[in-house]
């Protein structure tokens, strides 16, 4: 019974693990970690930030990925074009009888212009991720960091999920929750409750933020897996 219990487990996680989340208004894909020999494509939509990103499994536990994109705060008063690549890292994960937690590091180069400093910027950018899901509950952590010499810049994300209802790898699983973020800059948390879908091999998340900086500011984060 445990036995049949992990390897239903193990599937589902294929695709919970490639797709994991968070979601969006964050730079949440950055954390995200793809199964051995699968593509995904990403993209992500918000006020303050935008990102296109493709990320390949190249082993159980590694994957790569290469992305551009868009970094602003509420104030507009610095306006980023960002891309960089990175390597994802798998380096732990427990299963129990309810649900499995895994923690991740990633790490690689960025490349970034703005209208804060002059010219091209190279330099750093790296996290460390940890989650936990079972079927009907979902939590994550995370912390994101930029460096070179024009600026450095993080953020931190709190995650908690809930599931209406038990779905099989068949259906159209859903999820409700809150996410909650700090930026380097901003003088509040930026709160946004925040719904997900996903079946198979497609993902998609969307919010609105409800802080009074980031009032009303809208995202919407899509992916699918090949």
């Amino acid at each position: 019974m445990k036995q049949q219990f992990l390897l239903s487990m193990r599937r589902w996680q294929r695709v919970t693990t490639a797709l994991i989340a968070a979601a969006l208004a964050s730079s949440a894909y950055a954390g995200f970690f793809i199964p051995k020999d699968s593509t995904m494509v990403m993209g992500m939509y918000s006020p303050t930030e935008s990102m296109f990103e493709v990320s390949h499994g190249v082993t159980r536990d590694t994957s790569i990925a290469v992305g551009v994109g868009n970094m602003t705060d509420t104030l507009r008063s610095y306006r980023w074009k960002v891309a960089h690549a990175q390597a994802t890292k798998l380096v732990g994960r427990v299963y129990n009888e309810d649900g499995i937690g895994n923690a991740y590091v990633f790490a690689g180069p960025l490349v970034a212009t703005g209208n804060t400093f002059d010219g091209t910027r190279y330099g750093v950018h790296g996290g460390v991720w940890a989650d936990y899901e079972t079927r009907r509950v979902y939590g994550r952590v995370s912390w994101h960091g930029y460096k070179n010499s024009a600026f450095a810049w993080n953020e931190v994300v709190v995650q908690a999920m809930l599931a209406p209802y038990l779905a099989d790898y068949e259906d159209v699983a859903s999820w409700g929750g809150m996410q909650v973020k700090r930026r380097t800059g901003e003088t509040q948390m930026e709160l946004t409750p925040f719904v997900r879908f996903f079946k198979k091999d497609w993902w998609i998340d969307a919010g609105v933020s409800v802080n009074r900086a980031n009032r009303k500011d809208i995202f919407v984060n899509v992916m699918h897996l090949f």
